[in-house]
C-alpha cells in the first residue's frame, strides 16, 4: 500500500474544521510523521498556535523557491444528516476514502510528506540554477480566507517566485482564479409588534428580500472567454437575525455578502455595485434607518500566463509520466494564489488527487490517484532542479 494512504487516513480522522477544531491536534499528528521519517521541519506561530508548518525553507533572499503548497485546515461538516458516512471516520468505499478535507486538501498534505521523505528538495552540485530549491508549506489558515498561514511564512521567508498548490483535480492544471470582495451588511428596519393592525413599510426582511434579489443581478459575461472564462457572481453566504420570537418584526439584519471578482470586474467595481443595491434600496422601502457594511476584505483575480516556466513544468511533468498533457483553467473559487500572486509569483492552484464533492458531504478522494499524482511532483521537482526547462 501506498505509504501515504496510513498518513492520509489520520490526517482525516483529526477534525480541523476552520474557526471550529483546535489545529494543534492535526499539526502534531504531521509533526510526528516528519520527525518519525527524519524530514527536518519547522513551525511557524506562537506557541500553541500553529500557523504553517515549513520543509526546507529558503536560505537566503536570492533563493529561487518553487513552494509546494496543502492546507490542513478544512471547511466545516455542515448538516451531519446530509453525510451517508462519518466524516471523521476515513471509510473507504470501492477505492474512494471519505471525509472532510480528504480531498481538499489532506490528500496533498500526505503526498508532500511523502514526496519530502524521498526526494531532495535542493540542487545537486553543479546544476545550472544553484540557487533553486523546493519549499513544501502546510498552511493552517486557509479556508478562514485570511491567508493567515502563508502571509506568516512569507513575513518570515519572503515571496516565492512560484507556488503550486495541491488542491484536488488531475484533469486540469488551474493556472488562475477569481477573486473576491467580501464583507458584512448590516441592514435596519423598525421594530414592532408583528401582530399590529399597521405594517411598517421600511421592515428590515423587505430590505433583505430586495438585496437578494439585486445580488442575483450582479453578473457580466466572461472578460476573456479563451483565457479567463468565469464572470463575476455574488452571493449571501449568511443570515443572522431577529430576537427569537414571532412577536417582533427584526429591525436588524446582519448579512454576509461573497462577490467574486474577475480582472475587469475588480474591487472597486465590486463595492459601486453594493452602493448602488443600498441606494436602490433606500429610494424604494426607506432610508430612516439606514444600511451599512464593515470594512471589506479582497484579493483580486489572477491568471499565470500559459507560457510562463511554472504551467509549462507542470504540463509536461504530467506528461512525462501519465502520457496525457492537462489543459491550463481559470477556477471559480478564491485561494492564497490570489494573495501570492498580487506580489508576483507564478502560481498553479490545482493539481491533484480525483475527487468529488468537496466542501459538500461525503467527500471523496480516489485512493489510487495519489501515487501518480506524487509522482508528477516528483517529476516537477526533478525538472526544476536539474533547470530542464520546458
Amino acid at each position: 500500500m501506498d505509504d501515504a494512504i496510513p498518513l492520509l487516513e489520520r490526517l482525516v480522522a483529526t477534525p480541523s474544521q476552520a474557526g471550529l477544531d483546535d489545529l494543534g491536534a492535526i499539526v502534531g499528528v504531521i509533526l510526528e510523521q516528519l520527525r518519525r521519517w527524519r524530514v527536518p521541519h519547522a513551525v511557524v506561530g506562537r506557541s500553541g498556535r500553529p500557523r504553517a508548518i515549513v520543509i526546507n525553507p529558503p536560505r537566503d533572499a536570492g533563493d529561487e523557491v518553487l513552494l509546494l503548497n496543502a492546507c490542513v485546515d478544512t471547511a466545516p461538516v455542515g448538516d451531519r444528516t446530509a453525510w451517508r458516512h462519518d466524516p471523521f471516520a476515513a471509510d473507504v468505499a470501492d477505492g474512494w476514502m471519505i471525509g472532510r478535507g480528504v480531498a481538499d486538501s489532506k490528500a496533498a498534505v500526505a503526498n508532500f510528506c511523502e514526496l519530502a521523505r524521498h526526494v531532495s528538495l535542493n540542487p545537486t552540485r553543479g546544476a545550472p540554477h544553484p540557487r533553486r530549491r523546493v519549499t513544501i508549506v502546510f498552511d493552517c489558515d486557509e479556508h478562514s480566507g485570511r491567508f493567515g498561514g502563508i502571509r506568516d511564512v512569507v513575513r518570515v521567508h519572503g515571496f516565492p517566485a512560484h507556488c503550486a498548490i495541491g488542491y484536488p483535480g488531475r484533469d486540469e492544471i488551474v493556472a488562475g482564479s477569481r477573486g473576491y470582495w467580501r464583507t458584512v451588511l448590516t441592514l435596519r428596519g423598525a421594530m414592532g409588534h408583528s401582530g399590529s393592525e399597521t405594517v411598517p413599510a421600511e421592515l428590515a426582511t423587505r430590505k433583505l428580500a430586495k438585496l437578494l434579489q439585486r445580488l442575483d443581478e450582479i453578473a457580466a459575461p466572461p472578460d476573456d472567454p479563451g483565457r479567463f472564462p468565469l464572470g463575476p457572481r455574488a452571493s449571501a453566504t449568511w443570515v443572522r437575525t431577529g430576537a427569537r420570537t414571532h412577536s417582533v418584526t427584526a429591525s436588524r439584519i446582519d448579512v454576509a455578502i461573497d462577490v467574486r471578482l474577475t480582472p475587469d470586474f475588480d474591487a472597486a467595481a465590486a463595492q459601486a455595485a453594493i452602493d448602488g443595491i443600498l441606494a436602490d434600496i433606500a429610494a424604494t422601502i426607506g432610508g430612516a434607518h439606514p444600511s451599512r457594511y464593515a470594512t471589506p476584505r479582497s484579493w483580486p483575480a489572477y491568471r499565470t500566463p500559459d507560457d510562463a516556466l511554472l504551467p509549462r513544468l507542470m504540463q509536461r511533468a504530467a506528461e512525462a509520466v501519465t502520457g496525457t498533457r492537462p489543459p491550463l483553467v481559470t477556477c471559480g473559487p478564491s485561494n492564497i494564489g490570489n494573495f501570492l500572486a498580487s506580489r508576483g509569483t507564478q502560481v498553479l492552484a490545482g493539481y491533484g488527487v480525483d475527487c468529488r464533492g468537496v466542501h459538500g458531504a461525503d467527500e471523496a478522494a480516489r485512493l489510487d490517484s495519489m501515487t501518480p499524482v506524487r509522482a508528477v511532483y516528483a517529476e516537477a521537482v526533478r525538472r526544476y532542479l536539474a533547470g530542464q526547462e520546458p
